[in-house]
């Protein structure tokens, strides 16, 4: 009994000893992580994040005060230039209505007394008491012309003032707004009865209304100052908006920034950014038929600053620096597996690196971010 557990002790310790040396052995032999030499095309971008606008938007204000009497047009309309809008209906108060007449009346008046000077005047020339070049008749001649100039405008300025119409010359003057380019209606900001600021106050004035032609987009957003160094008008341009991440539009970089947007910030002087975002401009837009765009929506802009295409690439990954030498690693028959060759780089994208010299396609490389898995590398 005795001698079957021996026997039975000593058949396991073999067992167990030849499984641990076949494993250790297949773990000594594990073949290299190898990656084959490819042609592709690499692009070194810039990104900028932003959002899609109108190139061209106007802001629509009024240059009387008063109510808001009418409202023509409404969001998402498209109109004409000069296309009613908005009706404005003067609201004057007591004081200046009562100024407007009292001056209206004083001008009345000054013309009245002016007209009996000149016709004094006339008198007494063609009684040949006084020459017709005589001073103070000249003069009066002028005090007629300049006051029925006055009561012209003073009966002007009350006709506005009560009804919002009036006529100068040819021109006639409304309270109602019309449309100085054409496009499609934004937002309205004011309702029919609420009061308005004019451009003349000192305050700012009420924007009622604003325009823009949605038929010419343009992207606007920001870049770092570390890309903003390499650009320039004329690059290619690719974007995804936020609505259709699927989607991908075409574009050209049309504008950067000669100035930090953060340049004239309020901040704290001592404390620093390092990361200034430069304003950038892209146009000429190809946007997919059926796509519904809308103002304000969220893109982001892949800019490209360099493109090599048809080039020997490798990830970068791959590679082994001796220094500040590149190298990769090539699978050989010498004890290690692999030898060191260095490797001349090109452009690169951050994840595959452009291989000017050094390899050619369809070779192999060791994969060096694997090296760490393989026993005795």
């Amino acid at each position: 009994m005795k001698k079957r557990w021996i026997a039975a002790a000593i058949t396991t310790a073999v067992v167990v000893g030849a499984g641990y040396y076949f494993t250790m052995s297949a773990e000594d032999e594990m073949p290299l992580p190898l990656i084959t030499v490819e042609i592709g095309t690499i692009e070194k971008q810039a990104v900028a994040v932003g959002q899609i606008v109108p190139a061209h938007s106007v802001q629509i204000k009024s240059q009387i005060e008063g109510i808001v009497g009418e409202i023509y047009h409404h969001v998402g309309e498209n109109v004409e230039a000069g296309t009613p809008l908005i009706k404005i209906r003067p609201n004057p108060t007591p004081q200046r209505l009562t100024q407007a007449f009292t001056e209206l009346m004083s001008s009345q008046a000054q013309l009245e007394s002016s007209k009996q000077k000149l016709s004094n005047l006339e008198r007494l020339v063609q009684n040949q008491v006084i020459p017709k070049n005589y001073g103070d008749y000249i003069q009066a001649q002028a005090d007629v012309r300049q006051n029925n100039a006055d009561l012209l405008q003073k009966q002007q300025n009350l006709d506005l003032i009560r009804s919002g119409e009036s006529s100068v010359g040819e021109s006639k003057l409304t309270s109602t707004i019309v449309a100085p380019i054409s496009g499609t209606v934004l937002n309205l900001s004011v309702d029919v009865g609420e009061p308005i600021i004019s451009t003349e106050s000192s305050q700012s004035a009420t924007q009622m209304m604003s325009l823009a032609d949605m038929s010419d987009m343009i992207f606007k957003g920001s870049v770092s100052e570390h890309d903003a160094a390499q650009l320039s008008v004329g690059m290619p341009v690719t974007m995804t908006l936020a609505p259709y991440p699927e989607t991908v539009v075409t574009g050209t970089l049309s504008k950067v920034a000669v100035q930090s947007e953060k340049l004239n910030s309020e901040q704290d002087s001592s404390v620093r950014s390092f990361d200034n975002g430069f304003q950038v401009e892209v146009n000429n837009i190809h946007f997919p038929e059926g796509l519904i765009i809308r103002s304000g929506f969220s893109a982001t802009a892949q800019i490209t600053l360099k493109k090599a295409e048809k080039i020997t690439t490798i990830p970068e990954r791959a590679l082994r620096f001796s220094g500040n030498d590149p190298e990769v690693l090539i699978p050989d028959a010498s004890e290690p597996g692999f030898r060191a060759d260095p490797v001349k780089l090109g452009l690169s994208d951050g994840i595959n690196v452009e291989v000017i010299s050094g390899l050619e396609q369809g070779e192999q490389i060791v994969d060096f971010s694997m090296m760490g898995a393989i026993p005795n590398a």
